[in-house]
């Protein structure tokens, strides 16, 4: 099977939208070979080439090579003590060497920031009285905070903006501050609000610091990639005219994802490790540091630490050359950060009040008479929260790839996960699962084998009951009853033209799906399924046993884009203000860009979608492609919407859509 071969299959995985490229290497050739899914993150203002590894199997006598699980069962070499520890260099180089990569290339620099003061008057006006309501980002778990590009407390707006945190009086609407951040030393991606402080997350590269000679017609010289840091960045807003720095913390890694619960962090970051001068070198000829990940925590020095052998653990089975380093801590203070090393990548995560769920997809392979066939699954590795703390648990694995976070639920004890299952390449093959996992993450309950030759597009968990959505042609909506957590049971099913890709509830008994409506086409080599614009629908699952599309809506043509179809924390909702708002960008005749900006609608159950306005940061006669001028968000402070582009926010009354202020970024 070549590389094409390959990328098309994960491509019928559906691996996240927000992670922008993903290569693969060409798959070794050998018998009952079990590889990894790797999700490396790639930075669109920075060209990396991402080191990437795929499997080959450990000697018998590598202790990895004697935790070999069935799916569905829980890992056996997870102990009441937690994972296995790595413990010294030789056991890295050891399980190292058996894996095959090949090198990459990265860039970068060191990291500063320079604060400028806009406001004309620097008193401190955080003091003044908090606005009536305002928005929040729109997360998965109540009390459990995702990181955006915007956020705001009622009175300031915080928002990173060409790579500027710009902190904007709501109120009087000016720019209290700016803080710049140079692109070639840090690269700002989102951010957190807590009281007084302000967390920026991002990413630092530093040059690559050694060359190789490799034997190859394009070149003599191959280098050794750069590192990457995850950043996290605290600033003191307690004066919001003058923000400052108050502490750094940053690991080794690629940005995987983060939360944050009451005042604690918890960031996730993949490391890939740079595995050449293993595969050519000695032990005795390597400098076992650069094999450790770095880290630095300004609170305790500015010193640039390692995480020792003997403090990583290592996930049974891991396949591929790369960390997964967990940072915690209160933001709040300045105890020292927590950072935990495990050899093995992650890929999606869910987070409770209490557990946080990593998981990463494996594809189990087998060769017979020269024909590869394979399945996949899904391990889940356990951590408690405690306290700013993030404390292994349990693991155990589902058969199917995991979708996304909406695909994982935390209810009670109980955690459940829907996924689709992949086999042998074909998609026809393709069912769809859902499982229910007990607090050790043994299966205690399933419903399998649901649309077969479908995958899953949106998921969305309530209470007891599960929203599957999956497609090939029309769009099924499964309602699934998890009441009794032994024996789920698909209580109806609804068939409709289009799919949902993301589920919002409105209330107990109604889901709003927001997606694409599709339309079957034939240009004279049989029928294809294409995308005609975007829908949005509500439907009434009152009646579990028949749910309904009680109310829909179609928007542009095909081309019409939001990054809602990908990006949950686009769409700003509110049923007791009546609003739906998100970005887009609405195209018809022929891929004709006709409207960007946001558009807004009102819901209610006895009229349905009602278009309220569109507001758009574009002048008539300009570009509608110039980014500058494209809405990224769309936030609310009592009746005021408040639409943000890269170079102005605009301020709109909610009841009248009337423009009534503007400040230009």
């Amino acid at each position: 099977m070549n590389k094409k071969d390959y990328v098309d299959a994960m491509n019928e995985i559906h691996p996240r939208e927000s992670l922008k490229k993903e290569t693969f290497n060409k798959i070794t050739q050998s018998k009952k070979r079990k590889y990894n899914k790797l999700y490396p993150l790639m930075s669109a203002a920075i060209m990396v080439a991402i080191i990437i590894g795929i499997g080959v199997p450990l000697h018998n006598s590598h202790p990895l090579n004697e935790n070999k699980i069935e799916a569905g069962k829980t890992i056996e070499t997870v102990t009441a003590e937690g994972l296995p520890k790595v413990e010294n260099f030789e056991n890295l180089y050891a399980m190292l060497t058996k894996i095959d990569n090949s090198g990459g290339l990265l860039y970068g620099n060191s990291v500063e920031s320079m604060i400028t003061n806009d406001a004309t008057n620097s008193t401190d006006s955080s003091k003044q009285e908090a606005s009536e309501e305002y928005s929040d980002t729109n997360t998965q778990v109540e009390g459990v905070d995702e990181a955006d590009i915007v956020k705001t407390d009622g009175n300031y707006i915080y928002y990173l903006t060409k790579n500027n945190l710009k902190i904007v009086d709501a109120q009087k609407m000016s720019v209290m501050a700016t803080v710049e951040f140079d692109e070639t030393d840090f690269y700002s991606s989102e951010l957190y609000v807590k009281g007084d402080k302000v967390i920026v997350i991002g990413n630092r590269y530093e040059n690559g610091r050694k060359e190789y000679s490799i034997d190859s017609m394009y070149t003599d010289i191959m280098y050794a990639p750069g590192t990457s840091y995850t950043v996290i960045k605290v600033f003191d807003i307690s004066n919001r005219a003058k923000p400052q720095l108050a502490r750094t913390v940053e690991i080794e890694g690629y940005y995987l994802s983060s939360r944050m619960i009451d005042n604690d962090i918890y960031l996730m970051a993949n490391k890939s490790i740079y595995a050449y001068e293993l595969k050519n070198k000695d032990i005795d000829e390597l400098d076992e540091k650069d094999y450790k990940p770095k880290y630095k925590d300004t609170a305790i020095s500015d010193e640039i630490k390692y995480v020792e052998f003997q403090d990583m653990c290592y996930i049974p089975n891991i396949e591929t050359a790369n960390y997964l380093n967990i940072v915690s801590f209160d933001v709040t203070n300045n105890e020292k950060a927590n950072v935990d090393t495990y050899l093995g990548a992650g890929s999606e995560i869910y987070a409770s009040d209490k557990n946080l769920y990593i998981t990463r997809v494996i594809y189990n392979y087998e060769e017979e008479n020269n024909y590869r066939e394979y399945e996949t699954s899904t391990e889940i590795y356990k951590f408690n929260l405690v306290e700013g703390k993030c404390n292994f648990d349990k693991a155990g694995e589902v058969p199917g790839g995991v979708l996304n976070q909406f695909s994982m639920d935390e209810n009670g004890e109980y955690f459940r996960i829907a996924t689709t299952s992949n086999k042998d390449w074909d998609s026809e093959n393709n069912t769809n699962n859902l499982y229910v996992l007990n607090a050790k993450l043994e299966i205690i309950g399933k419903v399998e084998g649901l649309a077969k030759g479908e995958r899953i597009y949106s998921v969305r968990f309530m209470g007891d009951r599960a929203y599957m959505v999956t497609f090939v042609e029309t769009d099924p909506l499964f309602v699934i009853d998890l009441s009794n957590p032994t024996n789920p049971t698909v209580l109806g099913e609804l068939k409709i033209p289009g799919y949902s890709k993301y589920l919002h509830p409105y209330d107990e008994t109604h889901i709003i799906g927001f997606g694409e409506r599709t339309k079957v086409v034939n240009y004279g080599y049989g029928d294809q399924v294409i995308t005609d614009g975007m829908k949005m629908a509500l439907f009434d699952v009152t009646d579990p046993n028949n749910p309904k599309e009680l109310y829909s809506v179609d928007i542009g043509e095909r081309g019409t884009y939001s990054e809602l179809l990908y990006n949950h924390k686009a769409l700003l909702f509110s049923k007791e203000k009546n609003i739906i708002a998100f970005p887009i960008s609405v195209t018809e005749d022929d891929y004709e860009v006709t409207f960007q900006g946001a558009i807004v609608y009102g819901l209610n159950l006895e009229e349905g979608f009602t278009l309220k306005g569109e507001i758009s940061h574009i002048e008539e006669g300009y570009d509608l492609y110039k980014s500058g001028n494209r809405v990224n968000r769309i936030i609310y402070i009592n009746d005021k919407l408040y639409t943000l582009s890269n170079d102005l926010i605009k301020v709109t009354d909610m009841n009248t859509m009337e423009e009534l202020d503007h400040i230009d970024l």
